[in-house]
């Protein structure tokens, strides 16, 4: 858990203001809330082919360094700020459909967590690419997706390019309601699924030296349209884990 500091604080705003409505959509609650699966990398290379196709770079956790030795032939100043975040996330989702990614992430999406499951899945058609630079804060606030999408449905896809923890990682509500959270480690290799429809998520200020570049998308049972359908979603995957 973290502990209480003003960050922490202004965090915990987030959730005084908790609706009956989503009360009641809490106690129709998973096994898990969130689970990891492991994958293949050689199988699903998503960091090769992000290295070698989009970023030119050897190292997806150092990108950073690239970005600031070529600043540096530049004049230009070192120091990363959020909207930098924004800059190469646009800049990767533009090469993502050319060099092959989405494809990849389809192939993933429909071959190895359809297959889990053994039941097609609804998903984005493009990933969401989230890039966090050392030193930078996040983008967005904690959130829950609910609030903004109002897809009973749904659960969250995350899957970073290179091994996360700390505050490299992402962070989730520790249980439905309480206001606290605490960063999940997630390896390359790994994906994490979460009932993020419902569980406030987010990021914080990445002080590691590492850069986190993400893959994000929304699943759902085709067909599925009530709450109890994530439910049975996040069940079906918390049944194979392992």
């Amino acid at each position: 858990m973290i502990s209480v500091t003003p960050s922490t604080l202004e965090l915990n705003k987030v959730f005084i203001d908790e609706s009956l409505i989503r009360a009641c959509m809490c106690s129709h609650a998973p096994l898990k809330n969130w689970l990891l699966l492991d994958f293949d990398v050689l199988q699903y290379p998503f960091a090769e082919l992000m290295t070698q196709c989009i970023l030119k770079c050897d190292n997806i956790d150092k990108y950073h360094e690239a970005i600031i030795e070529q600043r540096a032939q530049f004049g230009m100043p070192e120091q990363l700020f959020a909207q930098d975040n924004l800059f190469f996330k646009e800049m990767i989702q533009n090469q993502a459909e050319g060099a092959g990614l989405v494809t990849l992430y389809q192939r993933f999406v429909n071959e190895y967590l359809a297959h889990k499951v053994a039941h097609s899945l609804n998903f984005d058609t493009r990933p969401d690419i989230r890039v966090h630079l050392p030193t930078t804060r996040p983008v967005s606030e904690f959130h829950d997706d609910y609030s903004m999408t109002h897809n009973f449905e749904e659960i969250n896809m995350w899957l970073p390019l290179a091994d996360t923890q700390g505050t490299s990682t992402l962070w989730l509500e520790s249980d439905y309601g309480t206001g606290k959270a605490h960063p999940i480690d997630v390896k390359y290799g790994q994906v994490l699924l979460f009932d993020g429809g419902i569980l406030k998520h987010g990021s914080r200020k990445n002080d590691s030296n590492n850069t986190r570049i993400s893959l994000e998308a929304k699943l759902s049972l085709t067909g599925s349209t009530e709450r109890a359908d994530a439910v049975h979603l996040l069940d079906r995957f918390s049944f194979v884990q392992g």
